[in-house]
Protein backbone atom coordinates (compact mmCIF):
# COMPACT_ATOMS: atom_id res chain seq x y z
CA UNK A 1 0.00 0.00 0.00
CA UNK A 2 1.69 3.45 -1.28
CA UNK A 3 1.31 6.85 1.36
CA UNK A 4 -0.97 8.28 -1.32
CA UNK A 5 -3.52 4.81 -0.53
CA UNK A 6 -3.07 5.10 2.83
CA UNK A 7 -5.80 7.13 5.13
CA UNK A 8 -3.76 9.69 7.44
CA UNK A 9 -4.82 8.20 10.73
CA UNK A 10 -4.37 4.85 11.99
CA UNK A 11 -5.76 4.30 15.33
CA UNK A 12 -4.38 1.35 17.31
CA UNK A 13 -6.38 -1.08 19.04
CA UNK A 14 -4.82 -2.56 22.07
CA UNK A 15 -8.20 -3.48 23.78
CA UNK A 16 -8.77 -7.00 23.04
CA UNK A 17 -12.74 -6.08 22.97
CA UNK A 18 -12.54 -3.57 20.12
CA UNK A 19 -9.67 -5.24 18.42
CA UNK A 20 -12.18 -8.62 18.35
CA UNK A 21 -14.68 -6.42 16.57
CA UNK A 22 -11.96 -5.81 13.45
CA UNK A 23 -10.90 -9.63 13.57
CA UNK A 24 -14.10 -11.23 13.83
CA UNK A 25 -16.11 -11.60 10.54
CA UNK A 26 -19.88 -11.62 11.68
CA UNK A 27 -18.59 -8.48 13.99
CA UNK A 28 -17.51 -6.54 12.17
CA UNK A 29 -20.18 -6.75 9.64
CA UNK A 30 -21.85 -4.16 11.36
CA UNK A 31 -18.34 -1.80 11.80
CA UNK A 32 -17.87 -1.80 8.15
CA UNK A 33 -21.13 0.37 6.84
CA UNK A 34 -19.94 3.22 9.27
CA UNK A 35 -16.21 3.17 8.67
CA UNK A 36 -15.38 7.07 7.77
CA UNK A 37 -18.95 7.29 6.40
CA UNK A 38 -22.52 9.39 8.37
CA UNK A 39 -24.98 6.48 8.37
CA UNK A 40 -28.21 6.23 10.38
CA UNK A 41 -29.20 3.01 12.59
CA UNK A 42 -32.37 2.76 10.65
CA UNK A 43 -30.33 2.82 7.06
CA UNK A 44 -27.74 -0.01 8.24
CA UNK A 45 -29.91 -1.95 9.63
CA UNK A 46 -32.16 -2.23 6.20
CA UNK A 47 -28.34 -2.53 4.52
CA UNK A 48 -27.83 -5.55 6.81
CA UNK A 49 -31.47 -7.21 6.88
CA UNK A 50 -31.36 -6.46 10.62
CA UNK A 51 -34.40 -5.18 13.00
CA UNK A 52 -33.29 -1.50 14.09
CA UNK A 53 -33.55 -2.72 17.47
CA UNK A 54 -30.87 -5.46 17.00
CA UNK A 55 -29.09 -2.91 15.45
CA UNK A 56 -28.67 -0.32 17.68
CA UNK A 57 -27.67 -2.84 20.43
CA UNK A 58 -24.42 -3.62 18.06
CA UNK A 59 -23.63 0.42 17.95
CA UNK A 60 -23.95 1.29 21.39
CA UNK A 61 -21.48 -1.74 22.13
CA UNK A 62 -19.24 -0.14 19.35
CA UNK A 63 -19.88 3.41 20.66
CA UNK A 64 -18.52 2.29 24.66
CA UNK A 65 -15.59 0.56 22.05
CA UNK A 66 -14.66 3.30 21.22
CA UNK A 67 -15.04 2.48 17.60
CA UNK A 68 -17.85 5.04 16.77
CA UNK A 69 -18.91 8.91 17.46
CA UNK A 70 -22.17 10.80 16.99
CA UNK A 71 -21.23 13.21 14.18
CA UNK A 72 -24.78 15.15 14.51
CA UNK A 73 -28.38 14.91 15.96
CA UNK A 74 -31.03 15.89 13.61
CA UNK A 75 -34.54 17.56 15.64
CA UNK A 76 -37.63 15.58 14.67
CA UNK A 77 -40.93 15.39 16.31
CA UNK A 78 -39.91 12.86 19.46
CA UNK A 79 -36.73 11.28 19.57
CA UNK A 80 -34.36 13.12 17.33
CA UNK A 81 -32.11 11.28 15.03
CA UNK A 82 -28.43 10.30 15.58
CA UNK A 83 -25.77 9.99 12.78
CA UNK A 84 -23.20 7.46 14.00
CA UNK A 85 -19.35 7.35 11.73
CA UNK A 86 -16.21 5.36 12.84
CA UNK A 87 -13.37 7.02 15.22
CA UNK A 88 -10.96 7.40 12.73
CA UNK A 89 -10.62 6.69 9.13
CA UNK A 90 -7.60 3.29 9.88
CA UNK A 91 -7.68 1.14 11.86
CA UNK A 92 -4.24 -1.58 12.77
CA UNK A 93 -4.59 -4.49 14.99
CA UNK A 94 -1.94 -6.11 16.65
CA UNK A 95 -1.95 -9.99 15.98
CA UNK A 96 -0.87 -9.83 19.79
CA UNK A 97 -3.72 -8.10 21.01
CA UNK A 98 -6.22 -10.98 19.13
CA UNK A 99 -7.02 -14.23 20.36
CA UNK A 100 -6.04 -16.10 17.11
CA UNK A 101 -3.81 -18.64 17.91
CA UNK A 102 -1.86 -18.65 15.03
CA UNK A 103 -1.41 -16.32 11.60
CA UNK A 104 -4.11 -18.36 9.29
CA UNK A 105 -6.37 -18.78 12.06
CA UNK A 106 -6.55 -14.63 12.14
CA UNK A 107 -7.04 -14.68 8.69
CA UNK A 108 -9.33 -17.42 8.17
CA UNK A 109 -12.18 -15.83 10.91
CA UNK A 110 -10.98 -12.50 9.61
CA UNK A 111 -11.66 -13.42 5.70
CA UNK A 112 -14.84 -15.91 6.37
CA UNK A 113 -17.61 -13.66 6.11
CA UNK A 114 -16.43 -11.61 2.86
CA UNK A 115 -15.82 -15.29 1.47
CA UNK A 116 -19.43 -16.25 2.13
CA UNK A 117 -20.51 -12.69 1.16
CA UNK A 118 -18.43 -13.64 -2.04
CA UNK A 119 -20.13 -17.44 -2.79
CA UNK A 120 -23.53 -16.00 -1.73
CA UNK A 121 -23.33 -13.14 -4.70
CA UNK A 122 -22.08 -15.32 -7.17
CA UNK A 123 -24.45 -18.14 -6.70
CA UNK A 124 -27.47 -15.56 -7.33
CA UNK A 125 -25.37 -14.84 -10.76
CA UNK A 126 -25.05 -17.93 -11.83
CA UNK A 127 -29.11 -18.97 -10.50
CA UNK A 128 -30.17 -16.02 -12.89
CA UNK A 129 -27.88 -17.36 -15.74
CA UNK A 130 -29.33 -21.03 -15.99
CA UNK A 131 -32.14 -22.57 -17.64
CA UNK A 132 -31.90 -25.45 -16.32
CA UNK A 133 -29.98 -25.67 -12.10
CA UNK A 134 -29.49 -29.34 -13.20
CA UNK A 135 -26.93 -28.15 -15.57
CA UNK A 136 -25.08 -25.96 -13.02
CA UNK A 137 -21.29 -27.77 -13.11
CA UNK A 138 -17.80 -27.87 -12.70
CA UNK A 139 -15.41 -27.65 -15.32
CA UNK A 140 -11.58 -28.70 -14.93
CA UNK A 141 -9.82 -28.20 -18.24
CA UNK A 142 -6.04 -28.41 -18.79
CA UNK A 143 -3.20 -29.61 -21.87
CA UNK A 144 -0.18 -31.37 -21.71
CA UNK A 145 1.22 -27.99 -19.70
CA UNK A 146 -1.39 -28.61 -17.09
CA UNK A 147 -4.74 -27.35 -15.34
CA UNK A 148 -5.20 -24.62 -16.98
CA UNK A 149 -8.88 -23.52 -15.76
CA UNK A 150 -11.41 -24.44 -13.36
CA UNK A 151 -14.42 -22.89 -13.09
CA UNK A 152 -18.44 -23.29 -11.93
CA UNK A 153 -20.90 -22.75 -15.04
CA UNK A 154 -24.38 -22.64 -15.46
CA UNK A 155 -24.40 -24.56 -19.22
CA UNK A 156 -23.64 -27.93 -20.16
CA UNK A 157 -21.03 -29.02 -22.26
CA UNK A 158 -22.96 -29.65 -25.67
CA UNK A 159 -24.43 -26.35 -25.99
CA UNK A 160 -23.35 -24.09 -28.57
CA UNK A 161 -22.68 -20.86 -26.19
CA UNK A 162 -19.86 -23.01 -24.72
CA UNK A 163 -17.77 -24.59 -26.25
CA UNK A 164 -14.95 -26.33 -25.64
CA UNK A 165 -11.97 -25.09 -24.50
CA UNK A 166 -12.93 -21.58 -24.80
CA UNK A 167 -15.74 -21.87 -21.59
CA UNK A 168 -14.99 -18.60 -20.14
CA UNK A 169 -15.03 -16.63 -23.64
CA UNK A 170 -18.85 -17.23 -23.01
CA UNK A 171 -19.19 -15.26 -20.04
CA UNK A 172 -17.61 -12.14 -22.38
CA UNK A 173 -20.74 -12.59 -24.40
CA UNK A 174 -22.68 -8.57 -24.21
CA UNK A 175 -25.90 -10.19 -22.72
CA UNK A 176 -23.92 -12.33 -20.10
CA UNK A 177 -23.74 -10.38 -16.76
CA UNK A 178 -20.07 -9.12 -15.82
CA UNK A 179 -19.39 -12.27 -13.53
CA UNK A 180 -15.68 -13.46 -13.34
CA UNK A 181 -15.09 -16.61 -11.43
CA UNK A 182 -12.02 -18.60 -12.41
CA UNK A 183 -8.67 -20.10 -10.35
CA UNK A 184 -5.77 -21.44 -12.94
CA UNK A 185 -2.46 -21.80 -12.16
CA UNK A 186 0.47 -19.63 -14.40
CA UNK A 187 4.07 -19.96 -13.80
CA UNK A 188 6.02 -16.42 -14.02
CA UNK A 189 9.29 -15.68 -13.24
CA UNK A 190 9.19 -12.87 -10.13
CA UNK A 191 10.08 -10.48 -12.60
CA UNK A 192 6.50 -10.88 -14.38
CA UNK A 193 5.11 -11.64 -10.94
CA UNK A 194 5.64 -8.01 -9.19
CA UNK A 195 4.47 -6.96 -13.09
CA UNK A 196 0.65 -8.93 -12.56
CA UNK A 197 0.69 -7.76 -8.85
CA UNK A 198 1.46 -3.97 -9.47
CA UNK A 199 -0.94 -4.34 -12.94
CA UNK A 200 -3.78 -5.80 -10.56
CA UNK A 201 -3.97 -3.31 -8.52
CA UNK A 202 -3.42 -0.18 -11.08
CA UNK A 203 -6.63 -2.18 -12.68
CA UNK A 204 -8.52 -1.99 -9.47
CA UNK A 205 -7.35 1.77 -8.90
CA UNK A 206 -8.50 2.73 -12.55
CA UNK A 207 -12.22 1.52 -12.11
CA UNK A 208 -12.19 2.93 -8.60
CA UNK A 209 -12.14 6.03 -10.36
CA UNK A 210 -14.52 5.67 -12.86
CA UNK A 211 -17.29 5.06 -10.34
CA UNK A 212 -17.08 8.84 -9.78
CA UNK A 213 -18.12 9.91 -13.22
CA UNK A 214 -20.85 6.79 -13.93
CA UNK A 215 -22.06 5.31 -11.16
CA UNK A 216 -24.03 2.18 -11.35
CA UNK A 217 -24.74 -1.02 -10.06
CA UNK A 218 -22.55 -2.45 -6.79
CA UNK A 219 -20.20 -5.00 -7.41
CA UNK A 220 -17.74 -7.24 -5.17
CA UNK A 221 -14.41 -7.00 -7.25
CA UNK A 222 -11.73 -9.69 -5.07
CA UNK A 223 -8.32 -10.29 -6.69
CA UNK A 224 -5.96 -12.69 -5.74
CA UNK A 225 -2.69 -13.75 -6.33
CA UNK A 226 -0.53 -16.15 -4.22
CA UNK A 227 2.58 -18.53 -4.91
CA UNK A 228 2.12 -21.92 -4.76
CA UNK A 229 4.99 -23.39 -2.27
Amino acid sequence: MTQGDSPRVWQRLDDPGAARVLADAQLRRYFEPFIWRERRVTDVAAELGVTKHAMLYQVNKLLRLGLLEVTRTEPRAGRAVRYYRSSSPGYFVPFAVTSAESIHALYESSLDHTRRSVLSLLTRAWSALADDPRWFGLYTYGDAGGLKSHALLPVRPASPASPVPGLLQWLLQEDVPAVWDNTAPVQLSRENAKRLQRDLHDLHVKYRALQKDAPGETYILRLTLAPVP
